[in-house]
């Protein structure tokens, strides 16, 4: 490593009560990419990313409340690995086990520490980041936007799965409704304004869009392991952002564009 400097502002520590917890997030980014570069920064742990296809993005954040030990550096240290070498170690986490992460000053990789009924402590490689940026916030007015039991959603799209491969979300003043039609069946799901599964509903505009089915149940499976409740926003032909209300300071969104038939 370049200068002496550099690795004393790179030191980081994050602990959490849950290792199974920390595995849910990671499986929630790892639907869109297998390698990502998180920022550790006085606020929080970060990522913001799109996946290989440039077709979606992910925006996480943990802040710092989440965690029940957390330091970082002020100018904040980039954390650039494989998501899914770091999903192996935390494969059968259990609920009682808690996780430790940190630099491992001798070797400049990643600590893993879990404890449990024992101790395990793993290091694993970090990777040279890239260079790229990572994308900015994305600020689009939507014309809809309908809050939902996540679970509920994910059951629905997973019905319109069995139909087609994309499925049309269309909103109006009184019902979303998810329409798929396949070469030989078709499928409708409505969610009235008033059904138990809607806990909010605003549509200033009637919208329709038409979305990649497995990227959506991708999403929401991901995403409903660690929040209850979806905030789903969108316009006619234009991308849609899942909104999943996580607990304390966090924040796990994903965007998805839609498919747009060739006129």
């Amino acid at each position: 490593m370049a200068g002496g400097d550099r690795v004393v502002n790179e030191v980081f520590k994050l602990k959490m009560a849950s290792a199974k917890e920390f595995r849910n997030a990671l499986n929630a980014i790892a639907t869109l990419i297998d390698e990502g570069a998180f920022l550790i920064d006085p606020e929080g742990l970060k990522l913001r990313a799109m996946d290989p296809s440039r077709i979606a993005m992910v925006d996480f954040m943990w802040g710092r409340s989440v965690f029940d030990e957390f330091e970082a550096p002020e100018e904040g240290a980039k954390l650039c690995l494989n998501i899914g070498e770091l999903l192996k170690l935390l494969r059968k986490a259990g609920k009682d086990e808690s996780i430790e992460l940190g630099l491992d000053e001798a070797t400049g990789r990643l600590k893993v520490v879990m404890r449990g009924r024992y101790t395990k402590s793993f290091t694993i490689p970090r990777l040279e980041a890239t260079g790229e940026e990572a994308p900015g916030e994305l600020k689009i007015p939507f014309d809809a936007k309908v809050t939902l039991d996540a679970k509920e959603l994910r059951k629905a799209i997973a019905d319109a799965a069995l139909i087609a491969d994309f499925v049309k979300i269309s909103a109006d003043g009184g019902k979303l409704v998810l329409s798929a039609e396949g070469e030989v069946s078709s499928a409708t799901i409505e969610f009235p304004r008033d059904c138990e599964a809607v806990l909010d509903f605003d549509v200033k505009a009637a919208s329709t869009a038409t979305f990649d089915t497995s990227m959506l149940e991708k999403m929401l499976k991901a995403g409903s392991n660690l929040a209850d409740i979806v905030t789903i926003e969108f316009s006619t032909n234009k991308p849609i952002k899942l909104d999943f209300r996580l607990p304390y300071e966090g924040k796990l969104v994903f965007y998805l564009a839609p498919r747009v038939e060739a006129e």
